[in-house]
C-alpha cells in the first residue's frame, strides 16, 4: 500500500514541476487522498471490510481523470453509475458479503470507457484496467502492486503531452522566425524594386509586343499600344507608320514637331536608323525578313542618349517582328477559315483518322451520311468500310490509295464511293493519319443502271421486232406444214410420221411462245388500270399456278388480309404472281411448302411468296432479273425479267431473300390505293 501511495505522490509532485499547476492532477490528488484515508482508517480501526468501499471512490477519481476531455453529461451519467455501485457495495456487504467483493472490480472495469488515441492505447489501457480491477479478488497486496501501472501510464501520458506542447512551441517559434525573415526580404525587395522601375517599364513594353503576337490582334491595335507605351515611358512624341500590300496604318501619340515633313515620301526613303542634327528625333526602319514594312519615329525634347538609341533599336526590331507575325497569322487565319468553310460545305463525307482508326476530325456531311455523330472508331460510324481495314493499314504504312464502291449497310439501296488517302503535311513529312472520303453515288449509279437498262430494252425491242417479222412468219408456215404432214400420216396410219409432225408442231409453238414473251418484255401492254383487291388476284393466281392435281404434294399456307387495294392492271399483276408461284413449285420439284402473305404498311401493300426449295446462290441473286438469264434446261430467262418490269411499271419494288439450302422469298411492294 505504501508503495502505491508513494508512486502516486511522486507522479503528482513531478507533474506539478512539469506543468507548474495542480489543476490537471486534481482528480489524482483525490485518488491519493482516498488511499491515504483507507490506510489511516485501517491502521486505527483494524481490518474492516466496509472500508474497502473507498476503493470504489479511488476508481471513481481515476475515471474522472481519464475522461477529463469527455463531455460533462457523459461524466455526470457515470458519476451516477459509480454512486450506484458504491451504494450497492454497502448493501451487499451487509446482506451478501461473499458477493460484495465482486463489486469493486466492476467499478475498476468501468475505466475502459475512456477516449483513446490509438489502437495501442486501447490495448495498453484495457490491459492495465483488467489487471488492476480483477487483482482485488486475489488479495489486496496484489491489488496494490497491480495499480502501480496506472501511475506509469499517466506518467507516459504527461510526457507525451509535454512533447506535443514543445512541438507546438517549436512550430510557433519557427513561424515567428519565418515572418521576421520574410519581413526583411520584403523590405530589401521594395528597395530593389524602386531601382528597377524604369528598366522594368521599358522591358514591359517589349514583352507586351510578344503578347500581341501570341493573342489575336489587329495591326491598328498594336500600333496604338506601341505609340502610347513609348509616350508613357517619358518620350515627348511617338509616331508609327506601316505600309504593306494589304495594310496601311499611321498612329501618333504626344507632340511630334514637323511630322508632316516626314509623311509617306520621306518615310519610304528611311532604310536605316536616322537621327536629327539636334539629336531630338530618331527614325528607325521596321524590317521583316524580306522587306521594310514601316518606320518608328521618336521625339524627346531633352535629346536622345546613346543608351536610349540602343533600347529603341531593340524595341523597333520587336515591333517589326510583332507586326510581321500578326500579318502572317491573319493571312493564315483567312486561309484556315476558307479551308474550314470548304471542308464543311462539301456534300462529300470526309474524316481524318489516326493509326488506331479513331476519328480526329470529320465534317457535317459525314454525319448526314451516316446518321451518327462522327466520334470514336471509324468502323463503328461507317461499318461499310470494315472489310477495308487491312487495306487502310497499307495506306498508312505504304502510302497507297484506295478507291472502291460499296453498298450501304444502314441505308438500304444506297451506294458509296470510298477513298482512303495518306495525309501528308505541308513540309512533306509523313504523319500516321488517313483521309477517308465517302461520297454517296447512289443517284449516279442508279442513273447509269437506268441508262444501261434503257439501252438493253432498246436492243431487245429492235431484236424482238426483227424476230417477229423474220421468224414468226416462217414458224407459221412450219406449223401449217407440220399439221398437213400429221394429217397425211393419220391417213396412212404411219405412227412415225405422226410422231415427227407432233414434235415439229410442239417446238414451233415453243419458239412462237418465246417470241411472244420477248415482245411482251420489250413492250408490255396494260389494257386497263383500276383499283384492284390483291387478295382476290392472289387467290385466282394460286388456283391457276397450282391446280388441285398438284396440291396433294405442295402445301400452300396463306395469310391474306382482305381490303388491301392497289392501282394497276389486273392481268399484269396476276402474271406477276403466277410466274413467281410456278417458279416456286418448279424449284421444289412440285413437292414442298409455299407460304403466301399479304400485309400492308404505311405506303405499300406487301406480298411475300416463300418456298422451301434449294435456294439461289448468293453470287447469282443480282443476275436473276436480267433478260435471258436462266438456270433451267428449258427456261427462256424472261419470266423474272417480265415480273421485274411489271412491278417497276406499277411504281413498286421487288426484293429477294435467299440462300443455298434455305429456300427463296420474293417480296413485292405495290403502292396502296383507296378502296
Amino acid at each position: 500500500m505504501q508503495a502505491l501511495i508513494f508512486s502516486w505522490l511522486t507522479y503528482i509532485v513531478g507533474s506539478y514541476f512539469l506543468e507548474r499547476e495542480f489543476r490537471k492532477t486534481i482528480y489524482l490528488i483525490g485518488a491519493l487522498l482516498t488511499l491515504i484515508s483507507y490506510l489511516s482508517i485501517n491502521a486505527y480501526a483494524g481490518n474492516l471490510k466496509i472500508i474497502d468501499s473507498l476503493f470504489i471512490i479511488y476508481f471513481y477519481f481515476l475515471f474522472l481523470h481519464a475522461t477529463t476531455d469527455s463531455h460533462i453529461g457523459y461524466r455526470f451519467v457515470f458519476s451516477l453509475v459509480y454512486l450506484g455501485i458504491f451504494l450497492s457495495y454497502i448493501i451487499l456487504h451487509f446482506l451478501y458479503p461473499e458477493i460484495s467483493k465482486f463489486v469493486i472490480p466492476l467499478s475498476g472495469f468501468l475505466l475502459i470507457l475512456k477516449r483513446y488515441s490509438s489502437k495501442t492505447d486501447i490495448f495498453v489501457w484495457s490491459g492495465i484496467t483488467f489487471l488492476a480491477s480483477f487483482s482485488y479478488i486475489f488479495g489486496k497486496e496484489i491489488f496494490y502492486y497491480s495499480n502501480i501501472p496506472f501511475v506509469i501510464y499517466f506518467i507516459k501520458e504527461s510526457v507525451s503531452n509535454l512533447f506535443l506542447q514543445l512541438e507546438k512551441e517549436k512550430r510557433r517559434y519557427k513561424d515567428f522566425v519565418d515572418r521576421a525573415i520574410s519581413s526583411e526580404i520584403q523590405k530589401q525587395y521594395a528597395e530593389l524594386d524602386d531601382e528597377l522601375k524604369i528598366t522594368y517599364k521599358k522591358l514591359k513594353e517589349i514583352f507586351k509586343l510578344s503578347n500581341y503576337t501570341l493573342s489575336p490582334s489587329e495591326i491598328e491595335d498594336i500600333a496604338e499600344r506601341v505609340v502610347e507605351g513609348l509616350h508613357n515611358l517619358g518620350y515627348s512624341g511617338v509616331i508609327l507608320y506601316v505600309n504593306t500590300n494589304h495594310y496601311y496604318v499611321f498612329k501618333k501619340s504626344g507632340f511630334f514637331p514637323y511630322v508632316k515633313n516626314y509623311l509617306e515620301e520621306k518615310f519610304e526613303n528611311i532604310n536605316k536608323i536616322t537621327i536629327s542634327d539636334d539629336e531630338k528625333h530618331i527614325f528607325l526602319p521596321l524590317k521583316s525578313d524580306k522587306e521594310k514594312i514601316g518606320v518608328l519615329g521618336v521625339y524627346k525634347k531633352e535629346g536622345i542618349s546613346p543608351k536610349e538609341i540602343e533600347y529603341l533599336s531593340t524595341y523597333a526590331n520587336s515591333v517589326a517582328i510583332s507586326i510581321t507575325k500578326t500579318i502572317y497569322f491573319k493571312e493564315i487565319n483567312k486561309l484556315q477559315e476558307l479551308l474550314e468553310k470548304t471542308f464543311e460545305s462539301v456534300d462529300i463525307g470526309i474524316a481524318i483518322i489516326n493509326k488506331e482508326f479513331k476519328i480526329e476530325r470529320a465534317n457535317k456531311a459525314l454525319e448526314n451520311l451516316t446518321g451518327k455523330k462522327p466520334e470514336g472508331d471509324i468502323f463503328e460510324i461507317v461499318p461499310e468500310i470494315q472489310p477495308l481495314k487491312e487495306e487502310i493499314k497499307q495506306v498508312i504504312q505504304n502510302k497507297k490509295t484506295i478507291d472502291t464502291i460499296l453498298s450501304s449497310i444502314n441505308r438500304k439501296g444506297s451506294i458509296y464511293r470510298i477513298k482512303a488517302l495518306p495525309l501528308i503535311s505541308s513540309d512533306n513529312v509523313d504523319v500516321d493519319k488517313v483521309v477517308i472520303v465517302i461520297e454517296d453515288v447512289t443517284e449516279k449509279e442508279n442513273l447509269e443502271a437506268q441508262l444501261l437498262e434503257t439501252e438493253k430494252h432498246a436492243v431487245i425491242g429492235k431484236m424482238a421486232a426483227g424476230l417477229s417479222h423474220d421468224i414468226k412468219n416462217p414458224l407459221a408456215a412450219i406449223s401449217a406444214s407440220a399439221f398437213a404432214i400429221k394429217k397425211r400420216g393419220n391417213r396412212l396410219k404411219d405412227n412415225k410420221i405422226i410422231e415427227l409432225a407432233e414434235k415439229i408442231e410442239k417446238n414451233s409453238s415453243r419458239a412462237a411462245e418465246i417470241i411472244n414473251r420477248l415482245l411482251n418484255y420489250a413492250k408490255p401492254s396494260y389494257y386497263k388500270a383500276e383499283n384492284v383487291e390483291l387478295r382476290e388476284i392472289l387467290l385466282s393466281s394460286i388456283d391457276f399456278a397450282i391446280p388441285d392435281s398438284k396440291k396433294k404434294d405442295i402445301k400452300v399456307y396463306k395469310r391474306l388480309r382482305s381490303g388491301i387495294f392497289t392501282y394497276g392492271d389486273r392481268s399484269a399483276l396476276q402474271q406477276i404472281f403466277i410466274n413467281l408461284l410456278i417458279n416456286a413449285a418448279e424449284a421444289m420439284n412440285h413437292k414442298g411448302k409455299i407460304e403466301i402473305k399479304l400485309t400492308k404498311n404505311e405506303q405499300y401493300a406487301v406480298v411475300s411468296i416463300k418456298d422451301d426449295g434449294p435456294g439461289i446462290p448468293e453470287d447469282l441473286i443480282d443476275e436473276i432479273f436480267d433478260p435471258f438469264f436462266t438456270t433451267k434446261e428449258k427456261g427462256t430467262g424472261l419470266g423474272l425479267s417480265v415480273v421485274n418490269r411489271i412491278v417497276k411499271d406499277h411504281s413498286g419494288k421487288i426484293e429477294v431473300v435467299s440462300g443455298e439450302g434455305e429456300g427463296t422469298e420474293f417480296i413485292i411492294k405495290l403502292p396502296l390505293s383507296e378502296e
